[in-house]
C-alpha cells in the first residue's frame, strides 16, 4: 500500500485568490503562512506547524518531504503546491516535492463526475467529517485589517482557532481521499500533463492588455452618455428600471441573463459547442418571438457590451500575471464528465471569436492581427474609431491577442475540424458520410441540398444562409434534439412543421444510423442498471463500481455516472408508453441533483469523450516533437514549439492527425487545421 500525507495550508494576503490564481497567489509578498497541518496515513490526527508557536514539527515534513516512497495529498493541490515552492521553499528552505509525488482528491472528484467543493464532496459521498465553516469565515476574514482597530488580527487564540479549523480539513481530505481512491494510471498520466501545462503557463502580453483596459474605459464614456439619452436618464446599473422602461417600449424580459441577451440580439460571439445537454424533451412548447424596436436593441447592445464578461477579461488577465509575465492555472483538468478541460481565472475558452466585418477580402490573418495590435498599443479610443470602427468591439474582437508565446517561441495551434461528427458517424458505422468527411466533402452544403432541394448548385459562397442551417442540423441534431429545441434555438423565424421536415431529414435521409447510436447505448445502460450486469453496446461498455456505474469508450478511458437509479418514465408524446429507464446524480447549474439518462446523452458523452481521448493523444505526441502545449481551447490545441521552426503549422497538422489504434480500427476521419504566428488568433 502506498503511504501517504494528507497536508492543507490556511493563508492570508492582500492578493485575492480567486482573481490572481494560486501561483500568482502564492508569490505576492503580502501572503503569509498561518498555519499547515498534515496527517500521515496511518496517524489518528494531524500534525500542525506554525512558524512561532509550533516551530519544532518542521523537520518532520521535511523529513516527509526528502522520502521519494511519500505522496502528498491535497483537495486542489495546484493551492498547496503553489505555496509550497513559492512560500515553503524559499522562506523556510524546504525540499522540492516534484509532481510525480502529488496526487489531488480534486482531481478524481471531477473525473468522477462529483462535487469539487471540498465540503460538497464530502456530503455527497458520506465523509464523517464535514467542512468547519465558521473556521472557513474566519480564516477568509483575517486577510483584511480589523474594522476596530485597522490592524491584522494575529492574536494567538485566533491564530489558534485557525489551527484547530485546518486539521478539520485535513481530517476531511484525508477521508475523502479513503472514499473515492486513486486515479487509474492512465488518467493520472493525463493528469501530470495538466500540470505540466498549468504550472508552465502562458504569457500575457501587460502593455498590450493595460492599452486594451485604457481605451475601454475611455471609448465607454461616450456609450453610457447614450445609453442615457435613449433611456431617458438611466444608467445601465439600474437594472429594474432598465428592464421596466424595455416593457414600457413593449418588450418584456424574463431576464438580463447573458443567455437571454445573446438568444435575443442574436449574439453568438463567444465560442460555443454544439449540440451538448440537449435533453429532447427541452423547449417541447413554442418559444415566444420578441420583436425588438431599433432603439431598444440599441440600449440592451450598449449594456451587453459594457457589462459583458469579455471586457472584464482585461482584469482578469492582469490579475493573474505572474512575476516572469505568466499566468499560471488557467485550465481545470476534467471540468466535464466527459474528460474535456474547462477554463479558469481568464477563461480562454470563451474568448470571444472575433469576428469583424471591417476587412477586405484578400487581408491575411496575420495583417489582421497587426493592425488590430498596432491601433490598441495606442492606447487611444479616438484613433481606434477613426481607422477600424466603434473602438469597444474592437477591443472585444482582440482580446486572445493578448496572449503572446515565450522568448523564443511561437504559437502553433491546431483545430480538430468537426471532430465530434465525425466521432459521431464513425461510432454509427454511417460510412457514405465518413466518406465524404475523409476525402474533404463540406457536410454542411450536403445536408443543406435535402433541406432545400428546389435549389440548383446550393454552394457556400452564394448560399451561406442555406448552408448555416446545414451546419446547425448536423452538428446540433446528432445527440436526439427534436424540432422544438431545433427551432427555439437556430429557427425562430420558421414554422415548427418546416423544423420538423428537417429532423426527418437528417434521421432518415442524411444519416439514418446515427439514431442507432442513441437507441443502442440506451438499452445497454438500462439493461446494465436493472439486471445488475455488464453491457456492450458500439463498442462501449456499461459497468457497476461501487456507486457509480461506468462507461467505458474503445479507448479505455471510463465515464462515471454517480448513484445510478432504475426508474421508469412516460414519454412526452404518449403518457400510456411507459419505459424502463435510469437516473444519475450529477452537479448542474452548481446544484447537486438527479437527472434522467437518455440515448442522446450518452452517445453525446461517449462522442465527447472519444473526442477528448483523440486530443490527449495528440497533446502526448506533441510534448514528445518538442511543441510543448500551453492551452487546450474546445478542440483546438495551443503549443509553444521553438520559434525557428518554419514548419510549425504543418508538423502540428500531422501530429493530430496520426490517431492511436482505437481510432484507426473505428475509421474514423480524423481532419485538423493549424497556424502558426506570434500572437494568439482564430
Amino acid at each position: 500500500m502506498r503511504t501517504w500525507v494528507t497536508l492543507d495550508f490556511e493563508t492570508a494576503s492582500a492578493c485575492d485568490l480567486k482573481k490572481a490564481g494560486a501561483w500568482r497567489y502564492a508569490e505576492d509578498p503580502t501572503t503569509e503562512l498561518l498555519w499547515l497541518s498534515w496527517k500521515l496515513r496511518d496517524d489518528e490526527y494531524p500534525t500542525d506547524f506554525h512558524p512561532e508557536w509550533v516551530p519544532d514539527s518542521l523537520g518532520q515534513i521535511v523529513a516527509l518531504a526528502l522520502d521519494p516512497e511519500v505522496l502528498f495529498v491535497a483537495h486542489n493541490n495546484q493551492f498547496e503546491k503553489a505555496m509550497w515552492r513559492s512560500y515553503m521553499m524559499p522562506v523556510f528552505d524546504v525540499p522540492d516535492v516534484l509532481n510525480e509525488r502529488w496526487h489531488c482528491t480534486l482531481a478524481v472528484c471531477a473525473n468522477k463526475s462529483l462535487p469539487l467543493d471540498l465540503d460538497r464532496a464530502a456530503i455527497v459521498t458520506g465523509v464523517r467529517f464535514q467542512k468547519d465553516m465558521e473556521g472557513n469565515a474566519l480564516t477568509k476574514s483575517l486577510s483584511k485589517p480589523n474594522k476596530k482597530t485597522g490592524k491584522l488580527d494575529r492574536a494567538k487564540p485566533v491564530i489558534a482557532r485557525v489551527g484547530q479549523y485546518c486539521g478539520r480539513d485535513v481530517m476531511a481530505q484525508d477521508a475523502l481521499h479513503r472514499a473515492i481512491g486513486w486515479q487509474s494510471p492512465e488518467e493520472r498520466r493525463v493528469w501530470l500533463l495538466d500540470q505540466k501545462i498549468n504550472e508552465r503557463g502562458v504569457r500575457l502580453d501587460r502593455p498590450f492588455i493595460e492599452a486594451a483596459d485604457k481605451i475601454v474605459t475611455e471609448g465607454s464614456i461616450p456609450l453610457e452618455r447614450e445609453f442615457f439619452q435613449i433611456t431617458g436618464g438611466l444608467k445601465m446599473t439600474q437594472r429594474d428600471k432598465v428592464m421596466q422602461w424595455c416593457r414600457g417600449e413593449g418588450v418584456n424580459l424574463a431576464d438580463f441573463r447573458k443567455e437571454t441577451l445573446a438568444e435575443l440580439l442574436g449574439d453568438e460571439d463567444e465560442e460555443q459547442t454544439q449540440g451538448q445537454d440537449d435533453d429532447p424533451w427541452v423547449a417541447e412548447q413554442e418559444p415566444e418571438h420578441i420583436v425588438l424596436p431599433d432603439h431598444v436593441r440599441r440600449a440592451l447592445t450598449i449594456r451587453q457590451l459594457i457589462g459583458s464578461a469579455s471586457i472584464k477579461k482585461l482584469k482578469s488577465m492582469l490579475a493573474c500575471i505572474c512575476s516572469d509575465g505568466q499566468a499560471r492555472g488557467l485550465l481545470q483538468y476534467h471540468g466535464a464528465g466527459t474528460g474535456r478541460w474547462a477554463g479558469r481565472l481568464l477563461q480562454p475558452q470563451n474568448f470571444p471569436r472575433g469576428n469583424l466585418d471591417i476587412w477586405a477580402k484578400d487581408e491575411t490573418a496575420e495583417h489582421k492581427v497587426a493592425v488590430l495590435v498596432d491601433a490598441i498599443m495606442t492606447g487611444d479610443y479616438q484613433y481606434v474609431e477613426a481607422l477600424l470602427g466603434p473602438a469597444v468591439p474592437i477591443v472585444v474582437a482582440s482580446l486572445r491577442h493578448a496572449l503572446i508565446p515565450r522568448i523564443g517561441r511561437q504559437f502553433a495551434a491546431g483545430d480538430f475540424s468537426t471532430i465530434e461528427l465525425r466521432v459521431n458517424l464513425a461510432l454509427a458505422e454511417q460510412w457514405d458520410k465518413v466518406e465524404m468527411l475523409a476525402k474533404k466533402g463540406d457536410p454542411y452544403i450536403d445536408m443543406a441540398r435535402l433541406i432545400f432541394p428546389h435549389i440548383l448548385n446550393l454552394n457556400k459562397k452564394d448560399h451561406p444562409e442555406e448552408r448555416q442551417y446545414g451546419k446547425n442540423s448536423v452538428l446540433g441534431l446528432g445527440f436526439q434534439m427534436g424540432a422544438p429545441k431545433f427551432r427555439f434555438k437556430y429557427a425562430p423565424d420558421r414554422d415548427l412543421d418546416w423544423c420538423k421536415e428537417i429532423v426527418r431529414v437528417f434521421r432518415q435521409e442524411w444519416a439514418p444510423k446515427i439514431p442507432s447510436n442513441w437507441y443502442e447505448l440506451e438499452e445497454a445502460a438500462v439493461r446494465c442498471v436493472w439486471d445488475r450486469v455488464t453491457t456492450e453496446a458500439k463498442g462501449i461498455t456499461f459497468r457497476l463500481e461501487r456507486e457509480w456505474l461506468t462507461m467505458q469508450l474503445p479507448s479505455g478511458r471510463k465515464i462515471w455516472y454517480r448513484n445510478p437509479k432504475p426508474t421508469k418514465k412516460a414519454m412526452p408524446w404518449d403518457p400510456t408508453d411507459v419505459r424502463m429507464a435510469w437516473t444519475f446524480e450529477t452537479m448542474k447549474m452548481g446544484r447537486w441533483v438527479r437527472v434522467d439518462a437518455y440515448g442522446g446523452l450518452l452517445t453525446n458523452n461517449a462522442v465527447q469523450g472519444m473526442a477528448r481521448d483523440l486530443m490527449v493523444h495528440a497533446m502526448f505526441t506533441a510534448e514528445n516533437e518538442g511543441f510543448e502545449v500551453a492551452l487546450t481551447v474546445h478542440d483546438e490545441i495551443i503549443t509553444e514549439p521553438e520559434e525557428h521552426r518554419t514548419d510549425a503549422a504543418v508538423a502540428l497538422e500531422q501530429i493530430m492527425c496520426d490517431i492511436p489504434a482505437w481510432a484507426r480500427s473505428m475509421r474514423i476521419p480524423v481532419a485538423a487545421e493549424a497556424w502558426a504566428g506570434d500572437r494568439y488568433r482564430k
